[in-house]
């Protein structure tokens, strides 16, 4: 379809565009694109998508009721309407998901709970895709992307790790050192012929996980993040970047939180983006939040990457500083083979995780693995 610009607010323009480029499949554009003016804050967001959700539900229309009911929870604090709305979601994915007799859905243990995933099997599979979203994901919404990357003669785990989807909600908060939960699910399954795929911040994670797990023969970040809180500082002033590496430096708790306090207020989407990430990550203040983000970083550990490399970035990502990709072709050095690919706007693929064609990615990724090298 191509990423398509319906609202004046770019997170809530992109999320939108997260659905869209799916296609038909996933929602009815003609009904989005005539009310979607009537979105202008979270609560407004929020009473858009529900009530879309509750129409499609009742129309049958399963994952179109699923899609809605996602985006009516992702920009909700923790409370009983987000509960209900995720669980609405989920119940309409499955809907379809359990009628797909290639994927059975398995829990993986891991610490003192477990992790969900869904394994699509292949008829004769030639290797083994873990597959992982990041920072704001739950693994349904993943489903129809999958579905095109299960041409490839692989069996494919889809699973949700600490801070993730159900994971969370088990008790198990985001943590960094994403090659404990891969390497759980490489044991619990037994699998040989690991290649990973990291989607959003789910490409660090990818990435860390096979500087330390040698079982991990291919690894792809969709897209590239080199270090989390560089990330989440990029979107202010340079000054401001730098006073806050300076309030850190000296561990100024309470300025800092009194600025960001101050810039939530006045940055709708930065409010949401802290409060979900207080959310994941189970910490009381920003300043907590954002020393947990220092942990989520590369630096140091890229020499210990070994395996065959996959770096995807789009030109006008809008949360993945372009400096990222840079770093990591440089910094990745002792990799079997590194690859790189910066898709742009102008073919479509300029968004995070090429959101509005993102079949640009998966095609491209599908070519990258190439079974006929097993």
């Amino acid at each position: 379809m191509g990423y398509i610009k319906l609202h004046p607010i770019k997170q809530f323009d992109f999320q939108i565009n997260r659905i869209l480029t799916y296609g038909k499949e996933a929602c009815n554009f003609d009904e989005i694109k005539n009310d979607v003016n009537k979105i202008y804050d979270f609560d407004t967001w929020y009473i858009f998508w529900k009530n879309l959700g509750q129409k499609a539900e009742n129309e049958k229309r399963y994952l179109h009721a699923a899609y809605y009911f996602r985006l009516a929870e992702f920009f909700l604090n923790d409370s009983i309407e987000k509960d209900e709305m995720y669980n609405c979601s989920i119940s309409n994915f499955h809907k379809i998901i359990d009628t797909d007799k290639n994927i059975t859905r398995e829990y993986v243990p891991y610490k003192n709970t477990s992790m969900k995933t869904l394994v699509f099997k292949h008829k004769n599979p030639k290797g083994n895709i873990i597959i992982f979203g990041g920072y704001d994901s739950f693994i349904e919404e993943f489903y129809i992307a999958i579905k095109e990357l299960s041409e490839i003669e692989c069996n494919i785990y889809l699973f949700e790790g600490p801070g993730q989807g159900q994971t969370l909600k088990n008790g198990l908060t985001f943590e960094p050192y994403w090659e404990k939960p891969v390497g759980a699910i490489i044991d619990h399954f037994h699998l040989e012929n690991v290649f990973v795929i990291g989607i959003s911040w789910g490409g660090y994670l990818a990435l860390r996980s096979a500087a330390f797990d040698k079982r991990i023969k291919k690894v792809m970040a969709y897209d590239v993040l080199y270090d989390g809180f560089d990330c989440m500082i990029n979107p202010f002033p340079k000054l401001l970047q730098i006073i806050i590496k300076i309030l850190f430096i000296f561990k100024a708790r309470n300025i800092f939180n009194r600025i960001m306090e101050k810039l939530m207020k006045k940055i709708l989407i930065l409010q949401w983006a802290i409060n979900h990430g207080k959310y994941i990550t189970g910490t009381n203040d920003v300043y907590d939040f954002y020393s947990h983000l220092r942990k989520h970083t590369l630096k140091n550990i890229m020499e210990k990457i070994e395996c065959d490399v996959l770096l995807l970035a789009g030109e006008k990502d809008h949360y993945i500083p372009s400096k990222h990709y840079a770093i990591l072709m440089k910094g990745i050095k002792n990799a079997k083979s590194i690859e790189g690919k910066i898709f742009t706007e102008k073919e479509g693929g300029g968004e995070h995780c090429q959101i509005g064609n993102h079949k640009l990615a998966i095609d491209y990724i599908i070519n990258w693995i190439n079974p006929a090298s097993f």
